[in-house]
């Protein structure tokens, strides 16, 4: 009976400790610039945008989240933005008292028909609704101002950013602090020397979450010229632009997230290694079927480039990783089965949790698929020049949207 309750034990902590589910969100502007980013971290990997075009007096307007449509996070034509982020239970008797409970998602109200800070006020001044029993917002504008919207409170602060995780600035010891990625944003976005989308990209690299509840994609938001960068399932190496205005021209429609991205993984050469020849071969991980151009030049801004396509095929792998899991626990349980049933009925349970849970946290995470190592070789180059480069991909079956990945750079020498 004491090993059956141990292994009970084990196994709650187990589930215990990967049931951790987080957002981060963060605002900052600062010389004329104006950013916001976040993780949208969940196990759903099935995410979608929806666009919306302007109509019967609403601004046009991008939406992110799922399958049910509820809005998680966005950004209209006039340059707001939000997204929201779950917490404890948090009562709001002010509220209730003297405002009106707005009967569905009260975000979208304020996205179709505010343009700034201000007005965005105005809403949350007369409206409440049901979600915000359990959750929060980070609204900003394009003019430098932002807010948090808590309960009853709207929060700001006297600087250029907020952060926003899964706690409460008034009521911290509800749940969630003290909190890491909040720290982390919060020291990064205290002390950076250049606003930049390079910038903001780390600030949400160094807070995505893996696991249980992983990061399932991530925004980079420029609200000074509507334009936003995409990134999937916490790979900060590919990213797709959109420029919502021009999207909104093409109407309403609903995208997949995962069918954008190619999974590219840059390989060589390493960012600004010496090259010991006028050549250079490039490397890198994608999906087969994708279609895929290397770009480089000798100016960082690529205003004079190169290129090399190529168009992949993808090869019939079939995936039988579930056999590492279960055949070793077999071999573990299957000299068990002629002893005492104390013993074997813990190792069985303490099994099923491991091999039900690994099962689980594949099929809820990043959908694994076949990706390939893809060479090309770049020839005569000048001599001592630094060379920029990066990949452009275009998803099998997409016709929207490329995908593009950081830059980096290499150094020829002397012949």
């Amino acid at each position: 009976m004491k090993a059956l309750y141990i292994s009970l034990l084990m196994l709650s902590l187990l589930f215990k400790s990967n049931l951790t589910y987080s957002c981060t969100i963060f605002y900052v502007a600062k010389d004329n610039k104006v950013f916001a980013g976040n993780n949208e971290d969940w196990e759903d990997p099935y995410s979608k945008i929806y666009f919306y075009p302007p109509e019967n007096h609403h601004h046009g307007w991008i939406k992110f989240g799922w399958g049910s449509g509820f809005p998680q996070g966005g950004m209209n034509d006039q340059g707001l933005f939000w997204d929201g982020s779950s917490g404890p239970y948090l009562a709001m008797p002010l509220s209730e008292a003297n405002k009106e409970k707005y009967p569905t998602a009260l975000m979208q109200k304020v996205i179709e028909e505010c343009s700034n800070i201000e007005e965005a006020r105005g809403i949350f001044d007369r409206y409440y609704c049901e979600d915000q029993y359990k959750a929060q917002y980070l609204v900003g504008d394009s003019l430098g101002n932002s807010i948090i919207v808590e309960g009853d409170n709207i929060y700001s602060e006297d600087r250029d950013y907020l952060v926003l995780t899964n706690f409460y600035n008034s009521h911290p010891e509800l749940g969630g602090y003290p909190c890491w990625r909040h720290e982390t944003a919060t020291n990064m976005l205290s002390s950076y020397t250049e606003l930049s989308p390079y910038f903001v990209g780390s600030v949400l690299a160094s807070t995505h979450q893996e696991g249980r509840y992983p990061t399932q994609y991530s925004n980079i938001y420029d609200l000074k010229n509507c334009t936003i960068y995409l990134f999937h399932f916490h790979n900060y190496e590919e990213f797709i632009i959109i420029d919502l205005v021009e999207e909104l021209k093409k109407g309403y429609r609903s995208v997949d997230i995962p069918e954008l991205f190619s999974k590219i993984n840059l390989l060589t050469p390493s960012d600004g290694e010496k090259i010991e020849s006028t050549s250079v071969t490039i490397s890198w991980e994608g999906m087969p079927g994708s279609s895929y151009e290397v770009i480089y030049s000798s100016e960082s801004e690529f205003l004079e480039a190169n290129s090399i396509s190529q168009t992949y095929i993808s090869s019939d792998i079939s995936n039988h990783s579930w056999l590492m899991f279960f055949m070793p626990g077999l071999l573990f349980i299957i000299p068990c089965v002629n002893r005492k049933k104390s013993i074997y009925l813990p190792i069985i349970i303490l099994f099923t949790g491991l091999f039900s849970f690994q099962c689980q946290k594949e099929q809820i995470t990043d959908p694994e698929v076949e990706v390939i190592e893809i060479k090309e070789t770049i020839v005569n180059l000048l001599p001592e020049t630094t060379y920029y480069w990066k990949i452009r991909a275009h998803s099998e079956g997409q016709d929207d949207f490329y995908s593009e990945t950081i830059t980096r750079n290499f150094i020829t020498e002397k012949k």
